[in-house]
């Protein structure tokens, strides 16, 4: 298992469209409250807003649009999260694992 920065440039192609998917579904269900914590309000902001305007699109068309509009901003995101892959840009755990240990770890009042 290596980092973001280590794979082969088709293998970052796939991590990249499995985060912005993961991403997005979660977008869709108003649920970021952990991803928006990876980022700057204005990356955030910049991600969100793309969303929100063909937020009538499918996942899948969000995705193709994002890499266009806001790959850099979902790379630098992906690289925060510290996830580990694969040789072929496979996770080491599902995205949902990854989150949920996240949400075990926060703070309540």
């Amino acid at each position: 298992m290596v980092a973001y920065q280590s794979l082969s440039a088709e293998a970052q192609d796939r991590a990249q469209q499995g985060f912005m998917t993961f991403y997005i579904a979660h977008f869709k269900r108003d649920d970021l409250e952990i991803l928006t914590e990876l980022g700057s309000d204005s990356e955030m902001a910049m991600i969100n807003h793309v969303l929100r305007k063909y937020n009538f699109l499918t996942v899948d068309r969000l995705v193709e649009i994002s890499q266009r509009l806001t790959q850099a901003i979902f790379i630098n995101l992906l690289e925060k999260t510290e996830m580990e892959f694969d040789a072929n840009g496979v996770p080491a755990e599902s995205w949902e694992t990854w989150m949920a240990k996240r949400h075990a770890v926060l703070r309540t009042f």
